[in-house]
């Protein structure tokens, strides 16, 4: 018996929803939980300290280094790497990752826009739950890390530890150098993440059921 080939056009695999599923469950809760811990707050929380000295000791010394990266997720950047990311994937015939590319980025930038006047957390008079930043690079990311896989077809596990590795790199990076530079608290950072981690990654959910609903009417046609 063959095992069957997996949809190219598929935004995410059949072997990743149920496992992006959870991942979009933890990242909602984590976020809630920031949003209500730090609403209306202006200092660094205890995590926030520990976190802060642990970035600084590590890149302190390379604060421009830092500075130049934090270009990656800022809005023209995400704006101009979504719709190139987009052409790619229609290039491919990835057709469904296009829209992704263009509506998880999007959705992120809208969503921490106007979430941080909502939480109200600030740092230096400036509000700053959640990170946009972060979360355009990490929805960048992650766009990026789907069509890895869509290209590669590692298997189920590579195919995770693939878009696992990328997003927590990107995002990560983006974040630290925020913390770096003194835009954000790490929390801030943290929020970010999960917002751009649950926004992509429901669109892409949301994608496949769209398919499968035409799919289904049209089979039902025939």
């Amino acid at each position: 018996m063959t095992t069957p080939s997996p949809d190219v056009r598929a935004a995410l695999p059949d072997a990743l929803r149920r496992p992006a599923m959870a991942v979009v469950g933890v990242a909602v809760v984590v976020f809630g939980v920031l949003a209500a811990r730090y609403a209306g707050d202006g200092r660094a929380g205890r995590v926030d300290w520990h976190a802060e000295n642990l970035v600084d000791s590590l890149g302190g010394a390379h604060r421009w280094v830092f500075g130049r990266l934090t270009t990656f997720g800022s809005p023209p950047f995400v704006v101009i790497a979504g719709v190139v990311l987009a052409g790619v994937c229609f290039a491919l015939g990835r057709r469904r990752l296009a829209i992704l590319a263009i509506v998880g980025p999007g959705l992120t930038g809208l969503a921490t826009t106007f979430l941080k006047p909502t939480v109200g957390r600030t740092i230096e008079g400036g509000f700053a739950f959640p990170s946009g930043h972060t979360g355009g690079a990490t929805s960048i990311a992650l766009v990026v890390a789907l069509l890895l896989v869509s290209l590669l077809n590692p298997g189920r596990r590579l195919s995770m530890a693939l878009v696992g590795t990328v997003t927590l790199v990107a995002g990560g990076t983006i974040g630290a150098s925020m913390v770096v530079i003194g835009s954000h608290y790490p929390t801030d950072t943290l929020g970010g993440f999960c917002a751009a981690v649950a926004i992509v990654l429901s669109c892409a959910l949301l994608l496949e059921r769209l398919a499968a609903v035409r799919a289904g009417r049209h089979t039902t046609s025939l």
